[in-house]
């Protein structure tokens, strides 16, 4: 009896060890999948995350050739590579007297067909000639919302019409209504171009080129480019208007283009 009772107890002990076993070995294999699943959720989600970094990176190393920009001011500079590095194509406009349309082409013409070669689609350029002094400049149509104009402000337009005082305001104006549209615009100003002879003509020119040092307009000096004013040669450049003709048109152009596009 006595060993009746002994092999029932050891066959307990052993059902209740295969349970225990049965349980455990169950237990490790519903961690085992879990972990699996973990780490392949992990794997994802770090895959998913490289991903987007490595996305984030390229766009943010989206930028123009910086050897393209390197003779700008930095302000425009920077105003290049923030509108290059978010893929978004640079607004310009070029306005200025109707000089800018003299020649074949004209100075304007010229330099949009060189910025668009040099720049693809990532630029966009506008050409406005305006009528008048810049007193006009009021009546530019900025709604585009540009984000750079380069403005020929009138000045030899301005002769004995208007003050240098009153040049200055029109362009503050200018520049006020075009920061309306577009906060991060910039204005890039240069002369018109030289004629022979000039006279207070010469003095209201170094007054804008001091303007423009004095409120940190960008500013292109291209007069030293062409014959100076007491010098007949300047003559070979402009029609009997005094107005630009084809090589004065190339060599105000060019000037422009070294500005924008560095060699």
């Amino acid at each position: 009896m006595k060993l009746y009772k002994l092999g029932g107890l050891v066959a307990v002990l052993i059902c209740l060890g295969i349970l225990v076993y049965s349980y455990l070995s169950w237990q490790d294999k519903l961690q085992g999948a879990a972990g699996t699943n973990a780490e392949a959720s992990t794997e994802s989600k770090n895959t998913t995350s490289e991903t987007e970094n490595t996305q984030i990176e390229e766009k943010s190393g989206e930028s123009v050739n910086s050897d393209l920009i390197a003779n700008m001011d930095e302000q425009v500079q920077k105003l290049f590579i923030k509108k290059s590095s978010e893929g978004e194509t640079l607004k310009l406009l070029i306005a200025g007297s109707e000089a800018l349309e003299s020649g074949d082409p004209g100075y304007a013409e010229r330099l949009k067909t060189s910025l668009e070669e040099a720049y693809g689609e990532t630029i966009d350029v506008t050409i406005q000639a305006i009528e008048g002094t810049s007193y006009d400049l009021q009546y530019v149509d900025l709604d585009a919302a540009y984000d750079l104009v380069l403005l020929e402000p009138m000045t030899l337009m301005n002769n004995d019409r208007i003050s240098i005082e009153d040049e200055r305001k029109h362009v503050e104006d200018f520049s006020i209504r075009l920061e309306e549209e577009n906060p991060d615009a910039l204005v890039v100003l240069h002369a018109p171009q030289p004629i022979y002879g000039a006279g207070f003509y010469r003095s209201q020119v170094q007054a804008l080129e001091e303007f423009a040092n004095l409120y940190s307009y960008p500013y292109i000096e291209h007069w030293d480019a062409w014959p100076d004013t007491d010098d007949v040669a300047l003559k070979e450049h402009l029609t009997e208007d005094a107005v630009p003709n084809d090589k004065g048109a190339e060599t105000w152009a060019t000037e422009l283009s070294n500005y924008f596009i560095a060699n």
